[in-house]
């Protein structure tokens, strides 16, 4: 039949319609996930899929909700406030040792000498050359009886001084340089920024890297859900793996384009962020890359007791 004038214009309006309705239905389509995140660089896949829309891509709406912690992100999941969460490997494996209904999804940021993000660290003008100097010494980290101080206890071990001879005290990352530069502590276990920030200020150099004693390379940080939320949405789950590790994919090969949303997110100079030691994210799912950590934490007394890989990781 012959197309008339008006009838294109029609069909031509009736197009545009559509194109215009089709993102908002797309949108309705999105399945939301509420995810616990804390803008340092480990857990900041969460930022970078959100910015480059890998989350989207998969059909998911990622609502962020920046927390101070791992321990604070932990409780909201368990409390029905959040259905994912990024923490660090202790802190997970605590809540599944004592029978709380969280498992991992996916490991995120890796530690290994060659991404050692956090270091052990003395003051700039110290004297100590090795392990044995800190026999007796105070020790900083983030958080007692946590990760931070596991990697501490196996290198001090590894080196011949016995985890019991050192005193752990709690300081905040930012507060670590200044209180080796005062002297109060002998060593810290500081992380990036706060890491190249201390050095850069001539408050602290870096003495060790003590978590490759735990292994050459494992999972420090990890994604994990409440296993309701994983019965509960399956293929929601799946397909939010598969956009981490595709996010994670894009973030190992373009630091250069991360350094912008880190920095905005964690309101950092965009030039601290560009010269420190960037973190590097797993792409794949491996049980070994959580046993030696599972197994140190339970040697080391911060499990109440053995985590097995089979439990700690969700069937996805």
């Amino acid at each position: 039949m012959p197309i008339t004038r008006s009838s294109a214009l029609g069909r031509i309006a009736a197009g545009l319609a559509a194109a215009a309705a089709a993102p908002a239905g797309a949108q309705l389509d999105l399945a939301v996930v509420r995810i616990g995140t804390n803008p340092v660089d480990p857990f900041a896949t969460s930022y970078y899929g959100v910015d480059r829309g890998f989350f989207r891509q998969a059909g998911i709406d990622a609502r962020l909700t920046t927390l101070p912690n791992g321990s604070t992100i932990t409780a909201a999941v368990l409390g029905g406030d959040l259905d994912v969460g990024i923490a660090n490997i202790v802190q997970v494996a605590n809540a599944v040792a004592h029978g709380l209904p969280v498992q991992m999804i996916a490991p995120a940021a890796l530690y290994s000498a060659k991404h050692s993000y956090s270091q052990l660290c003395v003051a700039k003008n110290s004297p100590f050359t090795t392990a044995k100097d800190l026999d007796g010494a105070t020790i900083a980290v983030s958080t007692l009886g946590d990760f931070n101080s596991l990697g501490v206890s196996a290198w001090l071990d590894r080196n011949g001084v016995p985890p019991a001879r050192v005193k752990f005290v709690e300081i905040k990352f930012p507060e670590m340089g200044a209180a080796l530069e005062r002297g109060t502590i002998g060593a810290a276990t500081i992380a990036e920024p706060a890491l190249s920030a201390a050095i850069q200020a001539g408050q602290a150099r870096s003495f060790a890297t003590p978590y490759t004693a735990i292994a050459p390379e494992f999972a420090a940080i990890v994604w994990f859900a409440s296993t309701a939320w994983l019965a509960k949405n399956p293929d929601v789950a799946k397909r939010l793996v598969g956009a981490i590790y595709a996010t994670a994919r894009w973030a190992n090969a373009h630091p250069a384009e991360t350094a912008p949303i880190l920095a905005r997110v964690a309101k950092l100079d965009p030039a601290l962020v560009l010269g420190m030691t960037r973190a590097y994210y797993a792409t794949a799912d491996d049980p070994k890359l959580v046993q030696a950590p599972l197994d140190f934490a339970f040697h080391y007394g911060l499990l109440p007791r053995a985590v097995t890989t089979a439990e700690f990781i969700a069937p996805i």
